[in-house]
């Protein structure tokens, strides 16, 4: 039998825990790898378990939020280019 220590995502250290809030994953991995001398897949795995309670909120950005603008600028450029190409078909270089 292995004398291996089981850690779950909810034991995990402070560190770890403000690394995951912070956003920064790679360096909860480190942390916690450090600390509780586990390898990198068991780190990952704990890591990531615990990134879905305790890792930043994700930010949704629905469709009205987004500028106008770019649609605009869009029509003008099909615009332009589709005049340059009549230009070019009727009088030719």
């Amino acid at each position: 039998m292995s004398s291996e220590v089981v850690i779950s995502a909810n034991e995990l250290p402070p560190a770890v825990i403000e690394a995951i809030r912070a956003g920064h994953k790679i360096e909860a991995i480190r942390l916690l790898r450090e600390s509780e001398n586990l390898g990198l897949a068991n780190a990952k795995v704990l890591v990531e378990s615990a990134w879905r309670t305790h890792g930043p909120a994700r930010q949704y950005v629905s469709f009205e939020d987004q500028p106008r603008g770019l649609s605009r600028l869009g029509k003008s450029l099909a615009m332009l280019l589709a005049a340059t190409a009549a230009w070019y078909f009727y009088y030719g270089s």
